[in-house]
């Protein structure tokens, strides 16, 4: 008998741990992004392609576009890891096929921006650089796994009273390539949800 009482605790302790290891996925909840030019002043948040730009983000015409992304962590207690999971599609560069991306992701303090409303001229400014990836050209539409230090988002977490965090999507060595990230508000021909926004996995 107590052989079966300490081989069902060992069961039981097995499966709370792979429970408490059972990541946890947060999509996101506000995104968006601005574009400077003519259109600096034009909020591009809830567009009805649900397509958020980025491309030479440093300049400011029409063609410098920058992506914002909010998720709320308000519920997460504690993680040891965090993805950054993007569906993205990668544009060739016209004079190099086989030329890259070059995607930062800034961390951001300011939470009190909306999508519906959120310009060039009126954005927050990004803070420190947390993660740094190059992305090869595609086709179509591809999920991305970008891995992102816990301490900073944790940092971004305590600070944000509400438990939000806003991370800022850039591309800062413009040569000739743009990525289009699919936005929550992304439909297909049909009219149904496309569901494949951004979200963060956490364990």
């Amino acid at each position: 008998m107590k052989k079966l009482i300490v081989l069902i605790g060992i069961l039981f302790i097995g499966l709370s741990t792979t429970l408490a290891n059972k990541p946890v996925k947060v999509k996101v909840s506000q995104d968006a992004f601005v574009q400077g030019g003519e259109t600096a002043d034009e909020a591009m948040g809830t567009s009805t392609a649900g397509r958020l730009r980025v491309m030479n983000s440093d300049a400011d015409t029409k063609y410098s576009r920058t992506a914002y992304l909010q998720f709320n962590l308000k519920k997460v207690e504690d993680f040891e890891s965090v993805e950054l999971n993007i569906c993205v599609r990668v544009y060739r560069s016209k004079k190099d096929d086989a030329t890259q991306f070059a995607l930062n992701i800034y961390a951001c303090d300011d939470n009190k921006w909306s999508e519906s409303t959120i310009t060039f001229n009126d954005k927050p400014e990004p803070g420190e650089l947390i993660a740094s990836q190059t992305l090869n050209a595609n086709e179509d539409n591809q999920w991305v796994s970008v891995t992102l230090p816990k301490d900073k988002i944790m940092a971004l977490k305590k600070a944000s009273k509400k438990g939000k965090i806003t991370l800022v999507l850039a591309n800062n060595d413009f040569n000739r390539t743009s990525i289009e990230i699919v936005s929550k508000e992304r439909t297909w021909s049909n009219g149904m949800p496309a569901k494949r926004e951004a979200y963060l996995k956490l364990r």
